[in-house]
């Protein structure tokens, strides 16, 4: 749960968010220690510590959400993701439009054992030329190698099973 909670950066927006909430808090207590302070001098200092507040807990608070509601699915056909913190997201992903699948384990990931699974799909274009690659994570698994090794083999069983069609 930790690691699914600390991806993504958040604990530079925490470190920078937790820095200006005391720089801003010290701000506000001097407006208690001058007698006359104007009180839209005192709102503008609470203003900038509740939004230094949101930088450094609002994405840890958004992924504490989003963990209770996310699950993986890799099935003979596609892999089906599905996240969110007040939503649900489900994304389904054919197995043979799938062309790359790695690891990548970040700091959090080392300290903590484990690893996330990106699988590219071929890059499109919609709109107006604007141009994408769906990319389906699937964070803080604790055996990443493990699920890579069976994706790959249900890639790999898909795109058989297509060609003898």
């Amino acid at each position: 749960m930790m690691p699914f909670i600390l991806t993504g950066g958040v604990l530079v927006g925490f470190m920078f968010g937790i820095f200006f909430m005391v720089l801003s808090a010290s701000a506000f207590s001097y407006t208690f220690t001058f007698p006359r302070v104007p009180l839209p001098i005192v709102a503008l200092f609470l203003f900038f510590f509740l939004i230094v507040f949101f930088v450094a807990f609002g994405p840890i608070i958004y992924n504490l959400l989003r963990y209770s509601n996310t699950e993986y699915m890799i099935t003979n056909q596609r892999m089906v993701t599905q996240t969110g913190a007040i939503g649900l997201d489900t994304r389904f992903v054919d197995l043979e439009k799938i062309q790359e699948v790695y690891v990548r384990i970040d700091i959090i990931d080392k300290i903590f054992g484990t690893g996330s699974l990106h699988a590219s799909t071929a890059a499109g274009w919609v709109g107006y030329g604007t141009r994408y690659s769906f990319r389906p994570t699937l964070d803080s698994l604790k055996d990443p190698y493990n699920v890579q090794r069976i994706l790959q083999e249900a890639i790999e069983k898909a795109r058989t099973s297509a060609k003898l069609s």
